[in-house]
């Protein structure tokens, strides 16, 4: 048989894309990214609004069967067991770096996310060197609360024991932060995605967490990770107005000294909101104040000196 594999969408190697060529090559199949007159495809959409247009591949291939999977297609989408636990096929991409889950779902039910409703409960999955590649130094997580999972102390000391590089890709949740695991994320070779820099990634996106923000970065960095290696995401334009957003980066920034990140809800905010992210983001503030920005009409910096003082 051969077997078409398509990643419709997503800027990452397709994790299911890479078990499903595993698979079908423990049965003799022909598997690619790149497979002509194919008996039979797998298409994988990630985001809901590009379902529809990939539908318009059954014209290209009206006799062909087609198989449609990910998130954009349905929450609950999932491989089967035989083929979720397999070893992801990483020559499929040509990778040097290997890719999986540690733990399904998270405890949290965060208004803005779509983890719970897809995943569930916080659950074990695998451990790393389930899926870990064959001379593979470095690897890619992306549980998306990996301290709030079972085995998190086990996967951290195999990191440690193995010297491999990682990044955390969904990032690490602060309210799970203890001295423990603190000192053990000290003596980790934590990077980026593109594993050219040193950085943790968390987040501190709704008011009502700030308690727990200050308590893990003052644990993280009287451990001793340094704070140039710590990212914040700051989500803006869902629940917060914009002196909170404000107020955040300038605890993040001016208190503790670490880097915001300013993610747009659903790419949806007004040019304050945007150019804000804009200023954050390019660390332009770091040479002008906000209300200084070139980038904004007098208007607008009339409306944002309000905002400020509400």
């Amino acid at each position: 048989m051969r077997v078409l594999l398509i990643p419709f969408d997503g800027k990452m190697p397709n994790l299911a894309l890479m078990k499903l060529s595993t698979y079908h090559q423990a049965r003799g199949d022909t598997v690619g990214l790149h497979i002509e007159n194919p008996d039979k495809i797998y298409v994988s959409v990630i985001f809901s609004w590009n379902r529809e247009t990939a539908f318009g591949i059954k014209k290209m291939y009206p006799d062909t069967e087609i198989i449609f999977g990910g998130s954009g297609i349905d929450l609950k989408n999932k491989l089967p067991d035989e083929i979720e636990y397999l070893r992801p096929d990483y020559d499929l991409y040509g990778i040097d770096y290997s890719i999986g889950f540690t733990s399904r779902g998270c405890p949290k039910h965060c208004p803005f996310c779509i983890v719970h409703d897809k995943e569930g409960d916080i659950r074990h999955s695998q451990y790393i060197w389930e899926f870990l590649g064959e001379d593979h130094k470095k690897v890619v997580l992306f549980d998306n609360n990996f301290l709030a999972a079972p085995y998190w102390k086990e996967n951290l000391q195999y990191i440690i024991d193995n010297n491999l590089k990682v990044n955390f890709n969904q990032g690490l949740d602060l309210q799970y932060i203890t001295k423990e695991n603190a000192e053990m994320l000290r003596k980790i070779k934590y990077y980026n995605w593109h594993f050219s820099g040193r950085q943790l990634h968390f987040a501190w996106d709704l008011m009502s967490s700030e308690r727990y923000v200050r308590k893990g970065l003052k644990i993280l960095l009287d451990a001793g990770i340094s704070k140039s290696h710590i990212m914040i995401y700051m989500l803006v334009g869902f629940n917060t107005t914009f002196r909170e957003d404000y107020y955040r980066y300038k605890v993040l920034w001016e208190e503790y000294g670490v880097y915001p990140f300013v993610m747009v809800y659903n790419r949806k905010g007004n040019p304050i909101t945007k150019k804000f992210a804009r200023w954050v983001n390019k660390r332009i503030h770091k040479v002008c104040k906000f209300t200084e920005y070139e980038n904004l009409t007098n208007k607008e910096r009339i409306k944002v000196k309000m905002l400020m003082e509400e």
